[in-house]
């Protein structure tokens, strides 16, 4: 499952509850429902490739995954390999 944002048109925000239980028969499980139109959730890859097209969607984000060194990992940098300065 990927967390995800979708923003749903201005066109349906009347119906944004309506919009959230279709999402959610589709397969979305939502964990937040914001009145202007944001619902953030987590779905299968399958799953967001069906509602990317719903015409109630104006835009669908996938929520990256980022990877930090721990703390005491050592830098990298493109003078790794070359440690005498290039002025």
């Amino acid at each position: 499952m990927k967390r995800i944002i979708i923003t749903v048109s201005e066109y349906y925000l009347h119906e944004l509850n309506v919009v959230a239980d279709e999402l959610r028969e589709e397969g979305v499980t939502i964990t937040q429902l914001h009145e202007y139109g944001v619902i953030v959730g987590l779905a299968a890859e399958e799953t967001i490739e069906r509602i990317r097209h719903h015409k109630e969607v104006a835009a669908l984000t996938e929520e990256k995954e980022v990877k930090i060194a721990p703390p005491d990992a050592q830098i990298q940098s493109l003078n790794d390999h070359d440690p005498s300065p290039t002025r």
